[in-house]
């Protein structure tokens, strides 16, 4: 832990620095008078809607809903180089109001090459909201969009085209249990306790268990408005468990922040690995500007987005490199993690379909492969670049 001390402090003082210098430059945002996007838009997306009438006391809506996002990514690193098409997410399902506080969904998630169509179930869930008091309880299979400022954002509004390498290592994806949300003003919180078993459809509760506590207030900080962030996730370490990472603790602290065009996002987490499992530290700062609006019609953006991704760990060894897609042509685990993406987002109607692409650079330290790892100078230092682009849609 001395050295994820040595470290924190050090970046946080480079956060201060990096996060008082851009507000600074920054001038007001004029006001656009293009015309409004083209009417088609919003007719293909009113399609899904098979039914709505709020007075209904009973059924108040029922869509279809879905997400696809499909992409081409290339890597290269160590003389070695992998590419190709991936049809990265592709969920379909129905979403449906009832008795004027209750939403259940359901959405499946299909096969990549559509053979045979369904893969597993994405998500299926009961909520309950009461609007006047601002709070909402949800049970069921829930996506984890719970912890951080990357796993906190939904792949539909992601600013990369992947998210960083330490969330990939200690975030959980889908999980089963019950999840509440509440806001008193500018203060909100959320709780949570889910199974730390998974299949493919639902849980045997084998696993034992996970539990999220977080909160969060409204401060602008430098700039027109913000909000901070405290998570924290407890996995209780089964030996089954297989819906959470080996990490027992996970604490997150984050700030979004928007001034005019500018909006940086900048988040410190630290995790505890259970048993011989390295505990792991990340800094990740995530600047994004909107370059133009309303390029070929009112209501379209073009975005320039920007990510430093840090991470570490107080073992030897304690991080892999990327799924996707660097383990495609990098192969061993590292003590210490520098990567740097640049991207584009070109919102053509909303953040309902646009089209994204970012090229990533990459270099982890002490790497050495898994047969070589407590051999004597066995490691070495790899890196590589990463290059994707595709379109994101969702209804």
């Amino acid at each position: 832990m001395k050295l994820l001390s040595i470290t924190l402090t050090k970046t946080a003082l480079a956060i201060c620095l990096f996060a008082s210098f851009f507000p600074m430059a920054l001038q007001a945002e004029e006001e656009s008078t293009a015309e409004p996007s083209p009417a088609i838009f919003a007719s293909i997306w009113q399609a899904p809607t098979l039914y709505e009438n709020k007075d209904n006391p009973y059924v108040q809506s029922f869509s279809i809903v879905g997400r696809y996002h499909g992409q081409y990514w290339s890597s290269e690193s160590e003389g070695n180089s992998d590419d190709d098409w991936e049809n990265r997410r592709f969920y379909l399902g129905f979403n449906t109001k009832l008795f004027q506080q209750f939403t259940l969904e359901v959405q499946i998630n299909i096969n990549e090459d559509f053979d045979p169509l369904y893969k597993s179930l994405y998500d299926a869930f009961l909520k309950w909201e009461n609007s006047a008091d601002n709070f909402a309880v949800s049970v069921g299979r829930l996506d984890y969009v719970y912890t951080g400022m990357e796993r906190t954002t939904s792949s539909k509004r992601i600013k990369t085209m992947e998210r960083a390498l330490l969330v990939n290592q200690i975030m959980p994806g889908e999980v089963v249990g019950l999840y509440a949300k509440g806001k008193n003003g500018v203060f909100t919180y959320q709780t949570g306790i889910f199974s730390g078993s998974i299949e493919d459809e639902f849980t045997s509760f084998k696993g034992g268990f996970g539990a999220l506590l977080g909160f969060s207030h409204e401060v602008p900080l430098f700039y027109d408005k913000g909000t901070l962030h405290l998570d924290y996730l407890h996995n209780n370490g089964n030996e089954n468990n297989n819906a959470f990472k080996p990490y027992e603790n996970i604490v997150s602290l984050w700030h979004q922040g928007q001034k005019g065009p500018l909006g940086l996002d900048v988040d410190l987490t630290i995790a505890s690995g259970v048993g011989e499992e390295s505990d792991v530290f990340g800094l990740t700062l995530l600047p994004t500007y909107d370059l133009a609006h309303n390029l070929i019609w009112g209501g379209d953006k073009l975005r320039l987005a920007m990510r430093y991704h840090y991470a570490s760990s107080s073992d030897e060894h304690g991080l892999q490199f990327n799924k996707r897609y660097e383990q495609k042509v990098a192969s061993g685990k590292g003590d210490s993690y520098n990567a740097y993406y640049l991207g584009f987002i070109y919102n053509i109607y909303q953040e309902k379909l646009k089209l994204m692409g970012g090229v990533e650079y990459f270099d982890m330290a002490d790497v050495a492969d898994d047969d070589d790892i407590h051999s004597m100078n066995a490691s070495k230092n790899i890196d590589g670049w990463s290059f994707i682009s595709g379109v994101r849609l969702y209804f």
